[in-house]
């Protein structure tokens, strides 16, 4: 799918055939529709019909393999692969957790056979890799020996989130395209059109990406419960509102957590930086709906102890996702912020 505010990059993009390089990197904040881009173009350069700036026709042989994910001249390498440094010293649960956060350098390596052989279609082939930071150091190298001696007809679409964290060797040998951010008009149009409920605040609240509103729109009961939270610390407290925040922990779907604890520090970081810029300048980026609320606070606190908070949680994001007792954490969290909101007092 190419969103309104990616023709203009698609059309600079594919208007000029057989100019396209041999590796491509899609840079850009998370929620602006990066990997939904490398999807189409992937798609598009393998439809058999489709040319110059056209969608691919989503008819032929071609696409239709696609669109059932059995093309065999496709790859998408994510974060999940079965690669394992040391098999005998590893236990089952570092592995879990090394498959959900690391693209692993057995999944590059399985590329070679791919690249090995002529294309079955005799036309492109076509490797998406995202998120491309997430892949190591090997990682990188691996894939850095295939960038450097590339196969005929093969295209590499790496996505990003962060450019500064892959190797200065990897940026080198892509093009890279930064990924637009729309307008807030563009977008709040965007969101509305696909039914979006509280699109303004949730296109604030995310910063702006609307893809990344549209993630937050299912957590909208618990964001709005956040903010009540939070205005009601002093009376609730601390351990009160934990617990709370708790419940939301044990609701699963599908399965699987549908909520974690890493979503409440990234909430709480957006609520502390608007806090601070607050009393700096007067204004919210991430709570423009919320100002009365986020002013009275502000008023409350020191600039000194909000920014102190703000690196606390920093530090605590990053371990966030450690199987640690939910309760005492987000107490831990918690009784941090309250020490940094009433600071002024």
């Amino acid at each position: 799918m190419i969103y309104s505010w990616q023709k203009d990059l698609w059309e600079r993009l594919l208007g000029q055939p057989g100019r396209l390089p041999h590796a491509l990197l899609l840079a850009g904040p998370q929620g602006g529709g990066k990997m939904d881009f490398a999807q189409a173009l992937a798609v598009r350069l393998l439809c058999e019909t489709a040319s110059g700036s056209m969608e691919a026709c989503g008819k032929c042989p071609s696409c239709n393999w696609f669109s059932t994910g059995n093309h065999p001249d496709y790859r998408l390498i994510e974060p999940g692969g079965n690669e394992q440094e040391d098999p005998e010293s590893e236990s089952e649960a570092t592995t879990q957790k090394k498959k959900s956060e690391q693209i692993r350098i057995n999944q590059i390596r399985a590329l070679d056979d791919f690249l090995g052989i002529g294309t079955h279609r005799q036309g492109a082939r076509i490797i998406v890799i995202q998120p491309a930071e997430a892949m190591n150091q090997a990682t990188a190298n691996a894939l850095l020996k295939m960038l450097e001696e590339p196969s005929p007809s093969t295209l590499f679409i790496l996505v990003t989130n962060n450019k500064r964290r892959l190797l200065p060797t990897i940026l080198s040998r892509c093009q890279t395209l930064n990924i637009p951010k729309p307008g807030i008009t563009q977008a709040l149009a965007w969101l509305r059109e696909s039914g979006t409920p509280h699109a303004e605040e949730l296109l604030a609240h995310a910063g702006g990406m609307p893809l990344a509103a549209v993630g937050e729109a299912e957590n909208w009961e618990r964001l709005d419960g956040f903010y009540r939270d939070l205005a009601q610390l002093e009376l609730a407290g601390p351990v009160t509102i934990a617990g709370r925040w708790e419940t939301w922990l044990k609701e699963n779907k599908d399965g699987e957590s549908a909520f974690d604890k890493r979503i409440l520090v990234v909430w709480m970081q957006k609520w502390v930086f608007d806090l601070i810029l607050m009393k700096l300048c007067g204004l919210a980026v991430f709570h423009a709906h919320k100002l009365q609320e986020v002013r009275a606070v502000a008023g409350r606190a020191s600039i000194a102890a909000l920014i102190d908070c703000y690196n606390e949680l920093l530090r605590i994001k990053a371990v966030s996702q450690h199987p640690l007792n939910p309760r005492l954490f987000l107490e831990d969290m918690l009784s941090r912020y309250a020490r940094a909101a009433l600071s002024g007092r």
